[in-house]
């Protein structure tokens, strides 16, 4: 079993994604032992934080390129408010140059060696961020395998609440490989621009015909999501 790697995080800065949504980028220096933090574009990290005398944990899917962390020493991800959520009261409350404790990386969801003909990726609100730390990666693959498919469901409920939109419109409009969907349950199709769509991210499925011999599916989000999709 190998031994936890602690890192400590300092809050460089907050932007605000949508209503219910925050952006955090933390800068990573090594830690006591001196290791640099690294991992896997699709990895998560785990904070740790004390909440009326007992240590929490809550995970996060890491946001950003790991060579923005090799790079920038930095890491950034999105976290959603949640009402008298201890973890959303220390977050949404934080100051630049406040420090959290994390350890990390953890996490399977990562894209393997072996390369499918295209890339589903499914996901609902803030689990869109381990996509979005894959992009990167994605165009080192278009680079190796031009006929590489990729397409990127993003669920929501309100046009006001899509999550790193402009990422991924101008990733898809450099690589044509690379198609991204916003999926809204509670908009009308009214208006809607061609990326967009009126549903949940599973009514897309039937659109994108969906073949298990030349297609792998990833999902992240909501549990009840997974399991429709599923």
């Amino acid at each position: 079993q190998r031994l936890l790697k602690t890192f400590p995080l300092i809050l460089k800065s907050v932007t605000s994604l949508s209503p219910g949504v925050k952006h955090f980028v933390f800068s990573c220096e090594k830690n006591a032992e001196g290791v640099d933090f690294s991992y896997i574009a699709g990895q998560f990290i785990t904070l740790h934080f004390e909440h009326e005398g007992r240590i929490l944990n809550r995970s996060y899917s890491i946001a950003s390129a790991p060579e923005f962390a090799r790079e920038q020493k930095c890491i950034e991800f999105a976290a959603g408010y949640v009402e008298n959520g201890p973890a959303s009261e220390l977050l949404f409350n934080l100051k630049p140059g406040d420090m959290l404790k994390a350890t990390g990386p953890f996490g399977r969801l990562i894209l393997k060696d072996e390369m499918p003909k295209r890339y589903i990726f499914v996901s609902t609100s803030t689990g869109v961020t381990p996509f979005r730390a894959m992009l990167s990666t994605l165009a080192e693959r278009f680079e190796k395998e031009p006929a590489l498919q990729v397409v990127l469901l993003e669920g929501v409920q309100h046009k006001q609440d899509i999550l790193y939109k402009d990422d991924f419109l101008a990733f898809a409009a450099k690589h044509p490989q690379f198609t991204f969907y916003a999926c809204y349950s509670r908009e009308t199709a009214e208006g809607l621009e061609n990326y967009e769509h009126a549903g949940y991210v599973q009514s897309l499925f039937p659109k994108l015909e969906l073949n298990s011999q030349a297609d792998v599916v990833y999902l992240c989000g909501n549990p009840h999501m997974i399991d429709e999709a599923f």
